[in-house]
């Protein structure tokens, strides 16, 4: 009995944790790690690294450890890009787990180009008959107006509606009611409802985006995959070797990444320029980590001068 009273205690104190901070879980074996889908429905308790590589070294210029799975991370690491480039004339490369509107809306406040893979769309949000669902019907810009595949004109009645993490439009006609195609159109017993985000627009230009380059977005796999492959298949890193919190977590991906990054330049580069990048490294560090006074006898020794 004590014991479950004990445990009891527990839950409740992890309870009321829950209540006080409005998250949504809590992990009593890391305190900061959370459960997420890592691959189909698979779940586990875990981290999530993001990573921004370069395109043509396959070396990470930056990376993140965070608690929440991709849909919202791509405004974040590319405000890091930007940062750490200085400008904003590259172009960055995402799978279909960042396709998100309110992060495209960020992309473009930062002013930087992405091509993102566009996500099917779910069986349940599809028309009977394919041909009918929304991507088949001609939006009008300048009257803000859809039209279906059989020419009715849907139109909205100029009202936003607050959905999860966005605002909506509701577009739709009367003639759904008579309409002969409309049992291939929708299950809908009110007629076809399409509804258009307000970062809709900013996705159909990623779709133009990436129908008119996909040869550059297919390298996506072999530039950021790389690192990934390298660190998780061949090295057998799959997983991080510390616990209890981010911070920890972060400072060993982060020595990964360091081991990867030394391997991989040292692979690309020949001989006598590493040794000439050693050598600057050294007398950069020197003055870190001796006396003065050493360092003026060392750097009059033309042993080491010329080293």
């Amino acid at each position: 009995m004590a014991k479950h009273q004990h445990r009891k205690a527990m839950y409740e104190s992890l309870k009321e944790k829950l209540n006080r901070t409005g998250q949504e879980q809590i992990s009593t074996s890391d305190p900061d790690s959370r459960q997420m889908i890592v691959r189909n429905n698979i779940t586990e308790v875990a981290y999530n690294v993001q990573a921004s590589v370069d395109a043509q070294n396959c070396i990470p210029i930056d990376f993140k450890v965070t608690c929440n799975n991709d849909s919202k991370a791509m405004g974040n690491m590319l405000q890091r890009a930007k940062s750490i480039l200085r400008n904003t004339g590259f172009t960055a490369l995402y799978d279909k787990g960042y396709h998100t509107g309110s992060e495209f809306g960020l992309a473009t406040q930062i002013g930087v180009e992405v091509l993102v893979a566009i996500p099917g769309i779910p069986r349940s949000s599809q028309s009977p008959d394919p041909a009918f669902n929304v991507e088949n019907c001609y939006y009008d810009e300048k009257e803000d107006s859809y039209t279906c595949p059989q020419g009715y004109k849907l139109t909205s009645n100029g009202s936003w509606y607050g959905g999860n993490n966005y605002n909506f439009r509701q577009y739709k006609t009367r003639a759904c009611k008579n309409c002969p195609a409309r049992i291939s159109c929708t299950r809908s017993g009110n007629g076809k409802i399409v509804q258009r985000s307000e970062y809709t627009p900013l996705l159909e230009q990623n779709r133009e985006r990436v129908e008119r380059d996909k040869a550059r977005y297919s390298r996506r796999q072999a530039i950021v995959e790389h690192p990934f492959g390298t660190i998780k298949r061949q090295w057998g890193y799959g997983y991080i070797m510390t616990k209890r919190g981010v911070e920890r977590a972060s400072a060993d991906i982060g020595l990964i990444f360091t081991a990867y990054n030394l391997r991989r330049i040292f692979n690309l580069i020949d001989h006598k320029h590493l040794k000439e990048y050693l050598r600057m490294l050294w007398h950069y560090i020197l003055p870190f980590i001796m006396p003065y006074e050493r360092i003026i006898r060392l750097y009059s020794c033309p042993t080491i001068s010329n080293y």
